[in-house]
């Protein structure tokens, strides 16, 4: 089975007249996870037929505004239009204060609950949704900042009927079998697994980096993904603004998809000085051949 990953906004720090700040939605299995919120996302959620309402969990990278400055409108619109879920948010420290201030200003109120959980520490956190396993990984910005490893959990063995049915194993120990455990037939004779069952396809992996200095260091963290989205606010001769300001370069991307041997590489968070992007794209394919640009609007398979 495929995720789908929709891109709500591709630019850095502010929207210019074709981009919008950070934002994309991973959508797999009934499951919908918004991953950052800058400005205007749920008028793109609108635009491109998401149910924003639909939305069981939000992960914010780091508090600068362009990556989370459209979740206090969101909240307010879902509440607005009456919604009862609840809704869970991974965040860096300080969210939810600032979230209830907002609310208490304007004399708000909310339909529905909101567990935050905040990352206060420079530490990986274990979190989970129902069907990802997510690691929220510190990374090297001028603020705490977080990038975020989705892995789908794990599948069950396909059942190969035709061996179970040669070797008479009843219907009530097909779930062990998928299970991965072996059949004792009546008799005491032990039957394989690896014989009774096919093993499962390998598990969705997707990873989400940015607004941060290159880190090579990390690539055994999200070796395998199926996709990696992966920050190229600048091209490589201006590595040196990349670094005053906590940033990656397309080629630093390239270097790390490369490393951590990716299916695919996805790149975004433009800086505004490039009208287009084509540039950055063939400085990361110079070095890992299967990268795209993370078209605001697009939605890709992950497989």
């Amino acid at each position: 089975m495929n995720a789908q990953l929709t891109i709500l906004g591709n630019n850095s720090a502010a929207p210019t007249k074709s981009r919008n700040p950070s934002g994309q939605v991973l959508s797999f299995n009934g499951e919908r996870v918004l991953i950052d919120c800058g400005e205007g996302s749920q008028k793109r959620m609108l635009l491109y037929g998401i149910n924003y309402q639909k939305i069981d969990f939000i992960f914010i990278s780091h508090l600068h505004g362009d990556h989370y400055l459209g979740l206090m409108g969101l909240l307010n619109t879902m509440s607005l239009n009456g919604r009862k879920t609840p809704l869970k948010i991974v965040c860096p420290k300080g969210l939810k204060d600032l979230h209830e201030r907002i609310v208490e200003l304007g004399n708000g109120h909310s339909t529905f609950d909101i567990e935050f959980t905040e990352l206060d520490e420079e530490r990986i956190y274990n979190l989970e949704t129902s069907k990802w396993w997510v690691k929220a990984i510190p990374v090297s910005h001028r603020i705490p900042c977080y990038s975020y490893l989705f892995r789908e959990k794990k599948h069950h063995r396909s059942l190969n009927i035709a061996a179970c049915k040669r070797y008479n194993v009843p219907r009530s120990e097909y779930n062990k079998i998928k299970a991965g455990e072996d059949y004792v037939t009546p008799d005491g004779e032990r039957i394989p697994n690896s014989e009774l069952s096919d093993p499962p396809p390998k598990a969705i992996g997707y990873g989400y980096i940015t607004d941060t200095l290159y880190r090579p260091d990390l690539t055994d963290e999200f070796a395998g993904c199926s996709a990696v989205y992966h920050e190229t606010t600048y091209l490589h001769n201006l590595l040196d603004r990349a670094i005053k300001t906590g940033h990656s370069t397309a080629l630093q991307a390239g270097e790390f998809a490369k490393k951590a041997t990716v299916n695919q590489l996805l790149i975004g968070h433009f800086s505004s000085r490039y009208d287009e992007m084509s540039a950055l794209l063939e400085e990361a394919k110079s070095v890992f051949p299967n990268t795209v640009i993370a078209e605001e609007g697009n939605s890709y398979e992950i497989s």
